[in-house]
């Protein structure tokens, strides 16, 4: 049976720690929609849309690999459905961006040794929430709701 009380200690960054001033991407009182990266199953920290990194910064603070390193836009953090949403505008494409879905929920990790989940949600938005709703009540954890802007393979 799960237990619908949110677990908090998981809300604990534990992705790449830049760009420097960067914010937990879960962090729900940064005003901004702002931008991440995903790379290596974890995310970097969250930055304002008009400051966007070097290239050649971004290579050395996230090590390339057989992986692909997505840009995204944060879109809304969903705790425990809709009783505490904090939702940012955004502008939706209502299409796939290269092989991913546009939209896709992040859960953080809940123990030490797991990792972040993510997964494609369908769109428009308003079924993407209501997917988000779901998993976060299925893990008891906080859901990222995030836009796919980008994509690149990072080898």
């Amino acid at each position: 049976m799960t237990d619908h009380r949110e677990r908090l200690p998981h809300l604990e960054h534990r992705g790449f720690d830049w760009p420097p001033g960067g914010v937990n991407p879960f962090d729900r009182s940064f005003p901004e929609a702002g931008r991440l990266y995903w790379a290596h199953e974890r995310p970097s920290l969250l930055f304002p849309a008009d400051q966007q990194p070097e290239l050649t910064e971004l290579d050395r603070a996230i090590p390339k690999g057989y992986t692909t390193l997505l840009l995204m836009e944060r879109v809304a953090v969903v705790t425990l459905g809709e009783r505490s949403r904090r939702e940012w505008k955004h502008q939706a494409l209502n299409r796939s961006v290269g092989p991913f879905q546009e939209y896709q929920l992040i859960v953080p990790p809940d123990g030490p040794k797991e990792k972040y989940l993510m997964v494609g949600a369908i769109w428009p938005f308003k079924w993407t929430h209501r997917d988000a709703v779901r998993l976060g009540q299925l893990t008891g954890r906080v859901v990222l709701v995030c836009r796919v802007l980008s994509y690149d393979n990072w080898h």
